[in-house]
């Protein structure tokens, strides 16, 4: 995949450097091309200044606005600055204006490939947002992770504080219950199979992290804390919450 689309983008690199370093030899319309705003568009182009030479070539639009030439460079410009639909109209005008172009297969070429990359923007956003919301679940599944994690460590710790007190006692006779320091927590902590409340929550439409929060007991700013990522401002429907 990633082959084809270098393969692709060469190819389009390649149509364009023709596209730019064509001319257009019909004599009909060789006075388009001594037009002064056409000239320094051509000048502009050789020195790279494609922003500049668009200009030139608008304005030569406004004297003639059938020249084919300045149509034919425009399209080409604008296909170098990825602005498709601006490439696809100039290219059109330039057909219409010149019907038997010599060009005409390149830029029926370009038309097709514009409206391709045209195809490929619209889609972008689409996959952007599949990804994110991934990206929110993956993230709030990993928090959720990291505080079963943290609760066992803990559980273990205090289970072991009190086998080695166990130990000590049964080691020098003392009872269990004289040694006991009543600031020390030596019943291990229960593991809930079930906890109070789900760690992920999903979002519903016209929900805010204030509501959500009041639904599970919790300061609104405990899960933004927990979302550090999260816009409160630009939640999503099915976005996924970690819940602390």
């Amino acid at each position: 995949m990633l082959l084809l689309r270098v393969m692709a983008k060469f190819a389009w690199l390649l149509a364009l450097a023709v596209c730019l370093g064509a001319c257009i030899p019909d004599d009909r319309h060789a006075d388009e091309q001594k037009d002064p705003h056409f000239e320094r568009g051509l000048k502009l182009v050789n020195s790279q200044d494609y922003k500049g030479a668009a200009e030139e070539f608008e304005m030569a639009l406004e004297t003639n606005p059938h020249s084919a030439a300045a149509h034919f460079e425009l399209g080409c410009l604008y296909d170098k600055l990825e602005d498709g639909a601006a490439a696809i109209y100039h290219y059109q005008q330039h057909l219409k204006s010149l019907p038997n172009s010599e060009q005409a297969q390149l830029v029926n070429e370009r038309i097709h490939g514009c409206k391709q990359m045209l195809a490929d923007m619209e889609f972008a956003p689409a996959i952007t947002q599949s990804l994110q919301r991934q990206v929110d679940r993956l993230t709030a599944e990993n928090l959720a992770l990291k505080q079963q994690l943290a609760a066992w460590q803990h559980s273990a710790a205090v289970q072991g504080q009190a086998q080695q007190l166990r130990a000590e006692s049964v080691k020098d006779g003392t009872p269990l219950a004289i040694r006991h320091d009543p600031g020390a927590n030596l019943q291990p902590v229960a593991m809930s199979s079930t906890p109070s409340h789900p760690r992920v929550h999903i979002v519903k439409q016209r929900e805010t992290v204030s509501s959500i929060a009041l639904q599970y007991g919790l300061r609104a700013s405990a899960v933004l804390a927990a979302n550090p990522r999260v816009d409160p401002r630009r939640l999503r429907v099915g976005q996924s919450l970690a819940l602390p």
